[in-house]
């Protein structure tokens, strides 16, 4: 018996071309770019397809790496290395276990309804050989550029 291609969110992607071209469009609107990367909390952009592209600085900062285009294409569960990003073969949002998931739960909503949604995501990562677990206020909203459609989405972590 073959494995369907997502037991949860569409599995779909764009190719790596396709995800950098809608960055360019995105890093078009450098005022609002320049106003996520001040923020403190962590940014993403995705596509509809769930892909980023892009995150701010503080995103690249809690991540660790020096630029947001190490991301570009990655699912954010890929991105951060949740430990079920990659469960199934078409990863992030896609397993059995990511219908559970209040990341993609909330992003899922706001592209239903076409507007902002906000959730808690409750998420384990693996980081140095350990799993650590991460708690979430996920906001999620859907914005137009050139007729495009991305999501915003907002992490604040929840202080320990």
């Amino acid at each position: 018996m073959t494995e369907p291609d997502t037991y949860f969110a569409p599995a779909t992607r764009l190719d790596q071309g396709d995800v950098y071209l809608q960055t360019i469009k995105i890093l078009g609107l450098r005022s609002a770019i320049q106003v996520l990367n001040i923020l403190p909390n962590l940014v993403t952009i995705l596509n509809v397809e769930r892909q980023i592209v892009f995150t701010n600085k503080a995103f690249t900062k809690y991540l660790e790496t020096k630029n947001f285009d190490d991301g570009l294409g990655l699912r954010s569960g890929e991105l951060i290395d949740c430990i079920h990003a990659n469960d199934h073969i078409n990863g992030c949002g896609t397993g059995k276990d990511c219908k559970y998931c209040g990341a993609v739960l909330t992003l899922l909503k706001s592209q239903e309804t076409g507007v902002k949604q906000e959730g808690n995501a409750k998420i384990t990562i693996k980081k140095d050989g350990k799993q650590i677990p991460l708690d979430f206020h996920i906001i999620a909203s859907p914005i137009t550029v050139d007729n495009e459609v991305f999501y915003i989405i907002v992490l604040t972590e929840y202080s320990k």
